[in-house]
C-alpha cells in the first residue's frame, strides 16, 4: 500500500516538475530560432525524469528498474499513451514526423545491441549518449526556424512571455529538484512494491515504473489534442523513445553497469513500435482501429511482463 501510495506521490511530482521545466524551457528556446516540432523532440522529448529516475536506480543498486524504465517507458509511450489517445481523436502523424520516427526506431536498435549480451557496460553506455547527441545535432540542423505556433504559442497565451530569463531559469532549476525527488519516491515505491507483489525490480520497471514516469507525456498528448496540435505531442513521444533508448539507458549505465538480461524482448519491441506506429497512421493519422491496435498490444505486453 505504502509503495503504491508512493509511486502516486512521484507521479505527481514528475508531472508537476517536468512541467515546470518544460513550459520554462520553451520559453527561453524561442530565442533559439527552432521549430515548434523541434520543441516536441527535444523538449517534450528529452525528459529528465526518466534520466533521474534511471541514474537513481541505478546507483542504489537497482538495474532492473533502471533498464526496465527506459525501455518500458517507450513500450507504454509507444502503445498505451498514443493508443488512447487515438480512441478519443485521431492523432496526426505527418511527413516530418515520420522521419524522426524512423530515426527513434534507429536509436531503439542501437539500445538494443547494447542490451544484448546481458551487460550494459561504461563503455555501451557513453556511446548510447554520444549517438543522442549526434541525434540532437542532426534535429537542430534541420528545425533551425522560428517557432510560432503550437506548444508555444499557447506558453505565450498564459503569460509566459512575461518572465524574465532569470526567472525561467530559476523555475526550470525548480522543476529539475522536484523531478529528483519524484524520481526517488518512484524507486522506493517501485520497490515496496516489488516485495509486495513478489516481482523482480525489471518486472516493475517495464510496468508500474514507466507508467509513472511517463504520465507527464500522457498529460501533453491530452492536451496536445485538446488544442489541435497532436503533432507536437507525436514529436515528443517518438523523441522521448530516443532519448530513453540512448541518454538514459546510456547514463544510468555510466553511473553503475546494468545487468539487463530480461529486457532484450521489451528493447526489440521499443526498436520496431516506431515502425508500427508509422504503418498504422493512415492518411495522415492513427484513427480508432489503429488505437485499438496499439492498446492491445500494451495489455499483451503487460501480460507477457509478468507471466514470462
Amino acid at each position: 500500500m505504502i509503495g503504491l501510495l508512493l509511486l502516486a506521490v512521484a507521479t505527481a511530482l514528475l508531472v508537476g516538475g517536468a512541467e515546470l521545466f518544460v513550459e520554462n524551457a520553451a520559453a527561453a528556446s524561442k530565442r533559439l530560432g527552432v521549430t515548434v516540432l523541434a520543441v516536441g523532440l527535444l523538449l517534450a522529448g528529452a525528459e529528465p525524469e526518466e534520466l533521474l529516475t534511471g541514474v537513481l536506480a541505478s546507483g542504489t543498486g537497482h538495474p532492473g528498474l533502471a533498464a526496465g524504465d527506459a525501455l518500458g517507458a517507450n513500450v507504454t509511450m509507444l502503445t498505451a499513451t498514443l493508443g488512447l489517445a487515438a480512441l478519443f481523436r485521431p492523432v496526426p502523424v505527418g511527413h516530418r514526423v515520420r522521419v524522426y520516427a524512423v530515426l527513434s526506431s534507429v536509436a531503439g536498435g542501437l539500445a538494443v545491441l547494447a542490451v544484448l549480451g546481458g551487460h550494459v557496460g561504461r563503455l555501451e553506455g557513453g556511446l548510447l549518449v554520444l549517438a543522442y547527441i549526434v541525434l540532437v545535432a542532426v534535429i537542430w540542423r534541420r528545425e533551425r526556424r522560428p517557432p510560432s505556433i503550437g506548444e508555444l504559442a499557447e506558453i505565450e497565451e498564459e503569460g509566459e512571455k512575461d518572465r524574465t530569463p532569470g526567472l525561467a531559469l530559476l523555475l526550470t532549476v525548480v522543476g529539475l529538484l522536484v523531478m529528483t525527488a519524484g524520481g526517488e519516491a518512484a524507486v522506493e515505491g517501485a520497490t515496496r512494491v516489488v516485495r509486495t507483489l513478489h516481482q523482480d525490480d525489471t518486472a516493475i520497471g517495464l510496468t508500474l515504473l514507466a507508467l509513472a514516469t511517463t504520465a507527464e507525456l500522457f498529460a501533453l498528448v491530452f492536451a496536445a489534442a485538446r488544442h489541435d496540435v497532436g503533432e507536437v505531442a507525436v514529436a515528443g513521444i517518438v523523441g522521448s523513445a530516443a532519448y530513453n533508448a540512448t541518454a538514459t539507458l546510456g547514463t544510468a549505465a555510466l553511473v553503475r553497469p546494468l545487468a539487463t538480461g530480461a529486457v532484450l524482448a521489451p528493447a526489440l519491441a521499443a526498436a520496431v513500435l516506431p515502425l508500427v506506429l508509422l504503418a498504422l497512421a493512415r492518411d495522415g493519422a492513427v484513427r480508432r482501429l489503429g488505437g485499438a491496435v496499439l492498446v492491445v498490444v500494451y495489455t499483451a505486453y503487460v501480460v507477457f511482463v509478468f507471466v514470462r
